[in-house]
């Protein structure tokens, strides 16, 4: 979700420099406004563009949520009246508005529908009112910019959907390893921006080749599956799970330092071991920790030491190990 409302943004942000580029140029050629209103323009759309990235901050707060409607109402609007504004009337710069006003990012049902309605109805405004449409016509582009409008929004919903499949694993539904890359780089800079540690878990489900050799792979997929359900059960809304490939997982624990993920790491590891016990094939997990704290502050440097501490885990099996404190 989080790459999917990125690429929106990266979409919205050369949608809002074309149209200014599309009046520059515009502008040059036919003068079509004065340069006080061309000033006007950019602002106003500078300002769009200031309102989405603030939408994309605080998207899960109540703030991003208002923000969210704002825009819809915004965007349209504001859109209308600098082609309002504008003295050069033709088919070129009205299908150049047509195509602006469709700058749908993602920004959930509720504004995207409200998007739509003031859009339809401003474009009604503008084809009545400065580029003086017949009723025929007016109506005939409603229609086709109402259609517009929802494939617009069914296609940010596809496209929602294909970037989540691509971002989760299908046997466990956890994330997977391209996830990692792109959430634990975000997530580091974050903490580090505010202060705060982050912590990392590796975690392999020990002989788990000789497991699938004599469970067979269906009883695997089944223990794979059962391992990712326990290792979700004790982490925080905020924390987050990876299947880093194999029988391997890797834990994300933001703003939390090394002593509470060792206890994190020491539950899991615990719970595992007692949920297989009375298995014909007991199993167990080797974890390896890292943390910020250590003075780690890349992506890189903190999985190679978890990968580290794992790899020292695992000649004993069913240990946790944090090479700082080994």
């Amino acid at each position: 979700m989080d790459t999917m409302k990125q690429n929106m943004n990266r979409i919205n942000f050369f949608s809002h420099f074309l149209i200014m580029f599309a009046f520059v140029v515009l502008n040059s050629i036919f003068k079509v406004a004065s340069f006080l209103t061309i000033i006007l323009i950019i602002f106003g759309l500078l300002l769009s563009l200031y309102l989405n990235v603030q939408q994309y901050k605080h998207r899960k707060t109540v703030m991003g949520k208002i923000l969210s409607y704002g825009i819809a109402g915004y965007n349209p609007a504001i859109l209308t009246v600098f082609f309002s504004s504008l003295d050069y009337r033709s088919i070129t710069l009205f299908f150049l508005y047509f195509l602006a006003m469709l700058r749908n990012p993602y920004l959930g049902f509720g504004p995207s529908a409200l998007n739509g309605l003031i859009s339809v109805l401003c474009y009604i405004f503008l084809a009545q009112k400065v580029y003086l449409l017949s009723t025929f016509e007016t109506a005939f582009g409603s229609m086709v910019f109402s259609m517009a409008s929802v494939l617009s929004w069914v296609l940010a919903q596809r496209m929602w959907m294909f970037e989540q499949q691509s971002m989760r694993d299908g046997l466990t539904g956890l994330r997977n390893y391209r996830s990692l890359n792109l959430s634990l780089r975000q997530e580091i800079v974050t903490c580090l921006e505010n202060g705060r540690p982050i912590s990392l878990l590796m975690i392999d489900i020990d002989n788990f080749k000789k497991y699938n050799d004599k469970m067979g792979h269906v009883k695997g997929d089944s223990t794979l599956r059962e391992v990712a359900d326990i290792m979700s059960a004790n982490i925080r809304n905020g924390d987050m799970i990876f299947r880093y490939g194999g029988e391997e997982f890797c834990v994300v624990l933001p703003g939390v330092g090394v002593e509470k993920t060792m206890s994190v790491a020491e539950r899991i590891r615990a719970q595992v071991e007692e949920a297989f016990t009375k298995h014909a094939f007991p199993v167990t997990v080797s974890i390896g920790l890292s943390s910020s704290e250590n003075g780690i502050h890349g992506p890189k440097e903190l999985l190679e030491e978890a990968d580290k501490a794992l790899y020292r885990a695992k000649i004993l099996k069913n240990r946790v190990v944090h090479l700082s404190g080994a």
